[in-house]
């Protein structure tokens, strides 16, 4: 070896041309050798490291067997050490610089879960198939496996990729500027991540969600020509919404804040387009879009009024009772997404069945109403009275109950009407509804205390006690688990199957509309079918088609909370999900639309033959003027149920696992397997401020101070 200081040209072996540096000094190529040299010498050296290391890893894996005493491993530390320095001599004597880190650690450890990913992958039962038929009761473990730890692993990959904590900093800071109290929720937080307590994330992630949706949905239902649409542009102050006797298309628009004025189109295909106010109104009116023929499935307007900037969103329906049926079914469809209900009434014309029907459906839903008197500017002020007392007398006859009724005008002269209502109506019960929105997840955020409470507990009296639950109790709670990650998981697959089943399903329903057309036509004694009742039948039979679907999502997630309730039960916690989490994941669901009404079906000499023959021709009638656009139509619609159902099966596995994960983790502590060390100590004391923590006196530095912290 070359001694230092010495001259590199002096090796008789040596056979490189003369060097242009100056004497002691190596040339590029051979500085870029040594300083790889010393780099791989170092790669070599960390890799003895995660050698001595292994003595104290907790990897259930070991890979080797550590047989030196801590003695030896300290000398040996010592020599890696005294070798490291030496390198930044050798790369000092040349006067190379050590290059600087360039590969992040997140994209490092982001790489590495997809890899595990992978590997998951290869776990589902569908591909250890290769190796050997699956028993079923074996796969739906395997499966509730699978889950476990791709939840764990995607817990830690959306960690990463939010930027560790900084994500949930800026949301507790953007909610405490808007008022929420949420120093609880951070305190939580805090502790969860001092001691290694990731199984709280994704509920805390949850429950700040929730008071991040910050809307109030107030939505308008009336009749076709009732005035919604002028009303909304006079209480916004922006002419946006189009004005006629034409109904809107079944499409309910949304009308929300936004720094500038904006419209944005969803059709039924999934893609969202930004189009310009004439085209929105093109696409939303019955007249620049008759039928729904571009299949309009959402419709949204961003308004910069201060009426909407309180978070209150507006909601023009579409017209009930008009000739666009299928806009009446959009319209109650809506129903779940709404907080508010506002039916306009025409002061010039009496409250009818169409009007108590509207508001028996919506009392139904349990959404509350109130009853506006639209255009109430053309009556005196003596009418108007007497007209309000009159439908107050009538609605509580007919619903046997109070709903108020306020007069209301989009005309100019008469904005005082429209302003008071808002002040005295709208705006309280928005105050209200975020009231209760805090309300809820506060006493959601008490269970999370509380839980968190139960682990420290249980951490620090196994630390003390070194004892444990019976072994067999355990394993059985961790395989009802398991079983039920399993469930959900097959959902998803079954939910795929059934969306495939619809793709392909034109044939069928219109084998079915053929049959219940036939039985109508005899009951009736008719001979023509119109095409408004055909497009009824067509819708209704897609909606029989995809109710096992639903019915599916809900039983299994049904269940799956009643079943996390008994594991909760049995564990004493009082950390539980509930099912109304479970019907906010099923509120947003499409709804199948078909472009085109059918043709009416005449039937003439045809209605005079046995019922075989009729069904027959109505099947080929029926074929040959729908069925391209039914199966179009199908494609679109399961593409984007497909998309929603996706979407509803990571949701559900998200709110599953939110609560198992934790109940998950405390059966490991209870088992004796460890978890992250933890200082004792300081454990003990978050444990006393979160016990010390009350409705009334929750400043956690003033309780710190308290408990000597």
């Amino acid at each position: 070896m070359t001694e230092f200081g010495t001259n590199p040209q002096s090796d008789p072996e040596d056979t490189s041309p003369p060097s242009t540096e100056a004497a002691g000094t190596m040339n590029s190529s051979q500085k870029l050798y040594l300083r790889v040299s010393c780099q791989h010498i170092d790669d070599l050296l960390e890799g003895v490291e995660e050698i001595l290391q292994s003595a104290s890893s907790k990897s259930p894996f070991p890979r080797y067997v550590v047989d030196l005493s801590p003695a030896q491993i300290r000398v040996i530390e010592d020599y890696i050490r005294r070798l490291r320095t030496q390198l930044v001599r050798t790369l000092a004597w040349q006067h190379i610089d050590i290059p600087a880190p360039t590969i992040p650690a997140s994209r490092a450890i982001t790489t590495r879960t997809t890899f595990v990913d992978i590997a998951l992958d290869e776990l589902r039962p569908s591909t250890m198939r290769g190796s050997g038929s699956v028993a079923p009761e074996v796969a739906l473990e395997l499966t509730g496996v699978v889950r476990e730890l791709r939840a764990l692993s995607e817990g830690l990959s959306t960690y990463i990729y939010q930027g560790q904590n900084s994500n949930l900093k800026v949301r507790f800071d953007h909610l405490e500027s808007a008022g929420h109290e949420v120093q609880l929720l951070r305190t939580v937080e805090e502790i969860a991540s001092r001691h290694g307590m990731v199984e709280f994330r994704p509920r805390l992630d949850g429950l700040i969600s929730r008071l991040e949706d910050n809307n109030f949905e107030v939505a308008l239902f009336g009749r076709v020509s009732s005035g919604k649409s002028s009303l909304l542009n006079r209480l916004l102050g922006h002419d946006l919404l189009p004005v006629g006797i034409n109904p809107i298309t079944a499409v309910p628009t949304r009308l929300q804040y936004g720094p500038a004025v904006k419209a944005v189109v969803t059709f039924g295909t999934g893609s969202a387009h930004e189009v310009s106010i004439q085209e929105f109104a093109d696409l939303v009116s019955e007249r620049g879009n008759p039928g729904n023929q571009k299949n309009v499935a959402r419709a949204m307007i961003q308004v910069p009024s201060e009426r909407l900037s309180e978070g209150i969103v507006l909601v023009d329906t579409p017209g009930l009772g008009s000739l666009a049926k299928r806009g009446a079914a959009e319209t109650l469809a809506y129903l779940p997404s709404c907080d508010l209900a506002l039916v306009l009434v025409d002061a010039g014309s009496t409250l009818n069945e169409e009007d108590v029907g509207t508001l028996r459906i919506i009392e139904e839903a349990g959404i509350p109403s109130l009853v506006l008197l639209s255009k109430s500017d053309l009556l005196s002020e003596k009418d108007l009275e007497h007209a309000i007392s009159y439908i107050q007398e009538q609605l509580k006859r007919e619903l046997h109950r109070d709903i108020a009724v306020h007069a209301v005008s989009a005309m100019p002269a008469s904005a005082g009407l429209l302003d008071r209502f808002f002040q005295q109506e709208l705006l309280p019960r928005f105050q209200q509804a975020r009231r209760l929105r805090d309300e809820s997840v506060s006493r959601k955020a008490e269970l999370l205390r509380q839980a968190l409470i139960s682990t420290l507990r249980s951490r620090l009296g196994r630390h003390e006690r070194h004892d444990s639950r019976n072994t067999d109790d355990l394993s059985k709670l961790e395989v009802d688990l398991r079983d039920i990650s399993g469930r959900v998981g097959v959902l998803a697959a079954s939910l795929d199957r059934q969306v495939n089943e619809l793709r392909g399903s034109a044939d069928s329903i219109l084998s079915r509309v053929a049959d219940e057309a036939t039985s109508s036509l005899r009951q009736t004694k008719q001979n023509r079918l119109e095409s408004m009742y055909l497009s009824e039948m067509l819708h209704t039979a897609v909606s029989n088609q995809i109710d096992p679907l639903t019915t599916a999502a809900r039983e299994v997630g049904k269940d799956a909370i009643s079943r996390l309730k008994s594991v909760a039960k049995d564990l004493g916690r009082a950390d539980v999900p509930d099912e109304k989490d479970l019907d906010s994941l099923l509120r947003d669901m499409p709804r199948f639309e078909i472009a085109a009404l059918p043709a009416d079906i005449d039937m003439g000499i045809w209605a005079a033959f046995g019922t075989s023959i009729m069904r027959t021709q109505i099947r080929k009638k029926l074929h040959h003027a729908t069925y391209r656009l039914l199966k179009q139509e199908l494609e679109d619609y399961s593409h984007v149920l497909w998309q929603w159902m996706r979407q509803f099966s990571q949701r559900l596995e998200l709110l599953i696992s939110s609560y198992a994960d934790g109940y998950r983790a405390e059966i490991q502590e209870l088992s004796g397997h460890s978890s992250a060390e933890s200082d004792i100590n300081k454990m003990k004391q978050d444990l006393e401020l979160l016990q010390q923590w009350t409705d009334s006196y929750r400043d956690p530095k003033e309780i710190a101070q308290q408990i000597g912290a």
